[in-house]
């Protein structure tokens, strides 16, 4: 009876041994596998960093595209300059076609720069006396406060290529996004004269 007894309280405790390891085993599955939210989280952050930089984000949210089509836009805007890595690449293409498909009801992104929403205030040249741009000077102010980012001669770098950027051809839009910033760029108006940003651009708009 006693070695009956043994036997049973073994059983026992090996059960609960048997226990505690799957209780602990799914604790560190669970501490150890992002959540799909924040896998969103990372997503949408890339479309403000990379994408928010040139355009709102409601050009991207009102599409409504397949996975194919998804690709295909996020390879075109790494041909205009977009700095997207391989990595980033499939998890926008996983986020955006699993959230923007052709099926998907009317949805709002769930995290969007605040003045994404705010209307342009931005008027035209002739209404507020843009200064003319001179190329030399926009060149200096270029390597003094963008390269870092946009890299040498406008190529690219941790924002997006300039040289030959569609921006270049929205004058209102650029202006926007130097003087107030968009996504990952800071707002450059307590930084740069007007006459700076009227430099860079019109250097800009002489590099290819």
């Amino acid at each position: 009876m006693k070695r009956r007894s043994s036997i049973a309280k073994l059983l026992v405790c090996g059960a609960v041994l048997v226990a505690c390891g799957c209780a602990v085993g799914a604790q560190f599955s669970a501490a150890t596998d992002p959540p799909a939210t924040n896998i969103a989280l990372r997503a949408e952050g890339l479309l403000l960093s990379r994408c928010a930089v040139c355009h709102s984000t409601d050009l991207v949210t009102q599409q409504r595209l397949d996975r194919g089509h998804w690709e295909a836009t996020i390879k075109k805007m790494i041909h205009w300059g977009a700095d997207v890595s391989q990595e980033e690449t499939a998890l926008l293409v996983d986020y955006l076609s699993g959230r923007y498909h052709p099926d998907a009801p009317d949805q709002q992104p769930a995290h969007a720069p605040e003045h994404a929403a705010e209307p342009l205030h931005v008027e035209t040249n002739a209404a507020i006396g843009r200064p003319a741009g001179e190329t030399a000077h926009g060149e200096v102010v270029y390597a003094h406060n963008c390269q870092a980012c946009h890299g040498t001669g406008a190529a690219g770098g941790v924002g997006p290529a300039l040289a030959g950027n569609p921006i270049l051809g929205d004058e209102n839009r650029f202006w926007e996004t130097v003087l107030h910033g968009r996504g990952a760029m800071p707002a450059w108006e307590s930084a740069l004269s007007a006459q700076d940003i009227a430099d860079v651009r019109a250097w800009l708009e002489t590099v290819r």
